[in-house]
């Protein structure tokens, strides 16, 4: 299949030559945790581009910012265990870009608000993470938690689901990330709030019982103790997309 070439003004070529940059740049301050260092990278690039963005059609900056949102989550693949996380970000994200008129005034703060969010959503087992060198056993169990956040999940039920032999995983999945499995079952429990808080209206309570939480007092208690903020805040400092369910 031949694909027909899309003809760019000198300024649109301009565009994506910077834009490209700036891409690989959010890619690498994205793995490293550096928000400070992106945003300021942001503020560059609006400078420099601010004068010509009214040349640049909208189209052009629509599929800048969709490739921009898929290699952020790309990022997450290899670095961060919550990668199922950005792939349900990533969804959100290019179905609000594809259904969405934008116009060229849109462009600069979608851009700050993808990039916000993708850092709002980082894991904060602050471990460093391979992918590729996690065990089969190890990422089978991630992969299991993350998919299922909103059921009832228990250690032992989760490696009978799965055939695996319960104290050998159990002791491998301690030692290659460092915590156990009931860890990472709540960890991960409260990591879905993080995204239901942000890119929904539910009440906290409701939230609670989605993910089968204790209770909602022991939900917000365990909340404001993994992240120091209470579900509340949270959602008010963090809240960018906003969808009706």
């Amino acid at each position: 299949m031949n694909f027909p070439e899309l003809k760019l003004s000198q300024t649109e070529r301009d565009f994506n030559f910077d834009f490209a940059i700036l891409e690989h740049d959010l890619s690498y301050f994205f793995e490293k945790r550096c928000l400070d260092y992106a945003l300021e990278h942001i503020n560059r690039f609006n400078h420099k581009i601010k004068d010509n963005l009214y040349n640049v059609r909208p189209l052009i900056l629509k599929e800048a910012l969709i490739s921009l949102t898929c290699d952020l989550a790309s990022v997450s693949f290899y670095h961060y265990l919550n990668m199922i996380t950005f792939v349900n970000l990533r969804k959100d994200i290019l179905h609000y870009l594809t259904t969405t008129t934008l116009t060229n005034d849109d462009f600069m703060p979608l851009l700050e608000s993808i990039v916000n969010n993708y850092f709002s959503n980082l894991d904060t087992l602050d471990i460093p993470i391979d992918g590729t060198r996690l065990s089969k056993q190890v990422a089978l169990v991630v992969y299991y938690i993350d998919n299922h956040c909103d059921e009832p999940l228990r250690a032992n039920t989760i490696l009978e689901e799965l055939t695996l032999d319960p104290e050998y995983t159990k002791r491998k999945f301690r030692k290659e990330l460092g915590f156990t499995i009931n860890f990472y079952i709540r960890h991960a429990k409260l990591q879905r709030a993080k995204q239901l808080l942000i890119n929904t209206h539910l009440p906290i309570g409701e939230i609670a019982e989605r993910i089968n939480f204790y209770n909602s007092a022991e939900f917000a208690r365990q909340f404001q103790k993994e992240f120091d903020i209470t579900p509340s805040k949270y959602r008010e400092l963090n809240q960018i997309f906003y969808k009706e369910e």
